[in-house]
């Protein structure tokens, strides 16, 4: 992979996160919902369409059992830090830090389940194997 493609990946997930925290904040404000639906639309833009040049180009690994696994392994990751996430969000709205919203900690919970399981296939990956 190219340090271009690297940064044009991490770009997205900046992207998608500050998208994700800026809702956070808007609903504490009341403001409109513009800002955050475009930063996570333009990171999810420029994530994915990376993801797909890479494979296009073949740059990632063909699917064999050893990658399978490391993917199985990488969403079980991605599931149990969601249930921390879940925990966390559940404290946020108990101690009124702020205040959630049903779609606000819905989306928050999607974007974190897709981006942290990409994040630990990648981890999976690069370590070569799980033992």
């Amino acid at each position: 992979m190219e340090k271009t493609d690297l940064y044009k990946l991490i770009l997205g997930i900046i992207l998608i996160a500050a998208g994700i925290l800026s809702v956070v904040l808007l609903e504490v404000l009341d403001i409109d919902m513009l800002i955050p639906i475009i930063l996570v639309n333009i990171g999810l833009i420029i994530f994915v369409v990376t993801v797909f040049r890479l494979f296009r180009r073949g740059d990632l690994p063909d699917r064999d059992e050893r990658t399978k696994k490391l993917a199985a392994y990488g969403i079980t990751y991605s599931w149990l830090l969601t249930l921390v996430i879940i925990v966390v969000l559940s404290w946020v709205q108990y101690f009124g830090l702020a205040e959630l919203t049903a779609d606000g900690v819905l989306g928050i919970l999607l974007f974190f389940m897709i981006i942290s399981a990409n994040v630990f296939r990648w981890y999976f990956m690069r370590k070569g194997d799980i033992e």
